[in-house]
């Protein structure tokens, strides 16, 4: 039986998310100075976890550019 050369795409575990998330939102967080423990920075997470997964984004550099941008009213990119 030939094996497949198809890539089987595996999704991040939580805790990789976690640091990414992290990572994103501590970088927002000093572009704009908010405490990385406020409400602010908490919704700002949320929304990197939503374009983790709802566009696929895994790239920090682009996850911090498409939250830059929808502060100033650019939408994200698919």
């Amino acid at each position: 039986m030939a094996h497949s050369t198809k890539k089987i795409k595996i999704a991040p575990t939580m805790e990789t998310e976690f640091e990414l998330v992290e990572q994103v939102v501590t970088d927002w967080c000093e572009v704009h100075q908010v405490d990385p423990k406020s409400h602010t920075a908490m919704m700002e997470g949320l929304r990197v976890l939503y374009l983790m997964r709802e566009f696929d984004m895994k790239n920090r550099g682009q996850l911090l550019k498409t939250l830059l941008d929808s502060d100033e009213g650019v939408s994200p990119e698919t």
